[in-house]
């Protein structure tokens, strides 16, 4: 068996197949890099899961899948309100005789279904595939998001997306400075850490990082090449639902496949001893044949269950549900300024009211609706946004489909 290869985001909205330092192939989607996705490791983007440390107040091993769970309820990332039915997976990052100290990954609720490959080889988040080096801050751009990471004893321990613009400036510093002070609270960070910017975020010109490093509480290191890809033992329990159904599926074809090859034995052993024992068991052949053929009807009708399955998936479209379309309306908001009041779908238009700290910062999320591939098949219109006595403004966005009319 070759060597797994790593898919990972790059940083626009790409995708980049790796093995070790050396790039495979890119390409704009997941699918046109991993083909099958056979012997392909995906890993998933900062925005669609989290990864967060938690120390346990034991260190018995079997109690730590109900106290993780319990840690995923609480922090809100819990599907449908249900850990257990939750993609996710822990591993050990120190223990002593009273406590141990857990670094989780649990898979966003969003996780789009075209990001699915139903035979790849596993999927983890994709910072925890990269060598990242031990306790320190590293920093890299990843579909057009600022990805801030820590590992910690060999284990990646928290990944945080910023909410900064994906520059490095003031308000980025400043984001991982009240980072750093927290993870040193928790005992992630020493008392001296240092930041790693790698990628293309490091051939900033150090006229433009100059207000960034201003404002970086610690010392800052910056290059250009990314970490090489890490070939990670991935956990089934990460797995996105889709593609732990599609596992289940090819199991159980396996499974039939090898009774069948166990039925064809037993028939040809027990037709040659009954053709060379005696001629009066050739009744009991044709019984057996006979309940060979009858089966033939369920096998084809499970056949054809399946295909008209596969027929309609196509028709689920998750762009068009309103919590999913609203989840990424707040994605685009900027850090502060904008405050959204209603939000309101009819058939498939979607209409956004707001108040906004000046004009600019609501003719500023338009814009950024405009640009969110999630919106692509949508076009934004916003009137000329109302000025307040307070000088704060009131605005309404609306967008639709292209080239369909507005519903009534």
């Amino acid at each position: 068996m070759s060597r797994p290869r790593i898919a990972l985001p790059d940083e626009k909205r790409g995708w980049t197949l790796r093995s070790g330092r050396g790039v495979v192939s890119e390409g704009r989607e997941l699918e046109e890099i991993a083909a099958s996705g056979s012997e392909v490791i995906v890993g998933v983007p900062a925005t669609l899961c989290t990864t967060f440390a938690v120390k346990l107040p034991t260190a018995d091993a079997s109690l730590f899948p109900a106290m993780v769970a319990s840690q995923i309820e609480k922090r809100g990332l819990a599907h449908h309100g249900d850990a257990s039915a939750t993609p996710h997976s822990f591993f050990l990052i120190e223990d002593s005789d009273h406590e141990a100290l857990l670094s989780v990954d649990v898979l966003s609720e969003d996780f789009p279904e075209a990001l699915c490959l139903p035979r790849a080889a596993g999927y983890a988040p994709s910072a925890r595939l990269l060598k990242l080096p031990e306790d320190r801050l590293v920093l890299w751009r990843e579909h057009k998001r600022l990805v801030l990471a820590v590992n910690r004893h060999g284990q990646l321990s928290h990944v945080q997306v910023l909410s900064a613009e994906p520059t490095l400036n003031s308000s980025a510093a400043q984001e991982i400075n009240l980072t750093t002070l927290s993870l040193q609270a928790e005992g992630l960070l020493t008392d001296s850490p240092e930041l790693l910017v790698t990628g293309k975020l490091a051939d900033t010109a150090k006229g433009e990082r100059s207000e960034f490093e201003t404002k970086l509480l610690m010392p800052a290191e910056f290059s250009g090449e990314m970490p090489a890809a890490n070939a990670f033992a991935t956990d089934d329990g990460f797995l996105p639902a889709a593609v732990r159904a599609a596992r289940q599926r090819r199991s159980l074809g396996r499974r039939r496949s090898l009774f069948a090859m166990v039925a064809l034995a037993v028939y040809l052993v027990a037709g040659t001893f009954i053709w060379r024992h005696a001629q009066a068991t050739e009744a009991e052949i044709s019984q057996l044949e006979s309940e060979v053929e009858s089966t033939r009807p369920e096998v084809a009708a499970i056949q054809e269950s399946e295909a008209r399955w596969r027929e309609l998936e196509p028709a689920f479209d998750l762009h068009y549900y309103p919590v999913v379309q609203l989840n990424e309306i707040t994605r685009a908001m900027p850090g502060s300024g904008v405050v959204i009041r209603e939000y309101e779908t009819r058939g498939r238009q979607i209409t956004v009211r707001g108040r906004a700290r000046d004009v600019q910062m609501a003719f500023r999320l338009k814009e950024d609706l405009e640009g969110n591939d999630f919106f692509r098949a949508y076009s934004w219109n916003m009137p000329q946004p109302k000025v307040e006595r307070d000088n704060t403004v009131t605005f309404q966005i609306q967008g639709q489909p292209k080239h369909e009319g507005t519903d009534n």
